[in-house]
């Protein structure tokens, strides 16, 4: 059976793109601790995209370079047109600079990552609104003041705040003046990820200023 273009296999390649972007293109070993995988593993993904001309390996130890088809691909991403004010007002350009190879290159999502859909108004403080979406890395324990996916006590639910441990205690915080802070017995409290990414595509609402 020929090689297929996985998830996996396009993960890799916007991988390794995104790291010759920053000037280190990897050997498949600096690859495999990176991912967490082990190197007979990448070995067989990387073998896989070589069949389907996506990548070019310069020795068996070389660094990894995609190949024109790899980059031809991996360009579907949003245009990016310059930059905008957020103080005095400059012209918007008319040509794209550049563009992103994904949304999940971007965000520089993971094996197992996933999104949650916010409801409720407790972390608008941080700019998280109502219907946003919140970019999770699966974790059993987060350091203090990261924002955390948590299972509540005795609750089919979970939640997410700031998190913060104070003794025996867990500590979680709002990112809104108006919802109370909750604290938790430590060894009651599950700690299921933490939010790495957000994406705000809830409805922004009207400002209460008078023009």
């Amino acid at each position: 059976m020929p090689p297929r273009l996985t998830a996996l296999r396009l993960n890799l390649l916007r991988t390794i793109a995104r790291l010759i972007q920053g000037g280190a293109p990897p050997t498949a070993a600096e690859l495999a601790r990176l991912l967490g995988l082990t190197e007979a593993t990448i070995s067989t993904h990387l073998a896989a995209l070589t069949a389907l001309g996506l990548i070019h390996r310069p020795g068996a130890r070389g660094r990894l370079q995609l190949t024109d088809e790899a980059h031809a691909l991996l360009e579907t991403g949003i245009p990016i047109y310059g930059q905008i004010a957020a103080g005095p007002p400059t012209l918007a350009e008319q040509a794209p600079d550049r563009r992103t190879p994904s949304l999940d290159a971007l965000l520089g999502v993971q094996e197992g990552d996933y999104l949650l859909e916010v409801r409720g108004e407790s972390m608008t403080g941080i700019g998280l609104m109502d219907g946003d979406l919140v970019l999770v890395r699966p974790a059993s324990d987060v350091m203090d003041g990261e924002i955390a996916v948590v299972l509540l006590p005795d609750e089919n639910t979970a939640t997410l705040k700031r998190l913060y441990r104070l003794l025996d205690e867990i500590v979680l915080e709002s990112e809104n003046p108006a919802m109370a802070r909750l604290s938790f017995p430590a060894d009651q409290v599950v700690v299921q990820g933490r939010m790495i990414g957000r994406l705000g595509v809830g409805a922004p609402k009207r400002s209460s200023r008078r023009r």
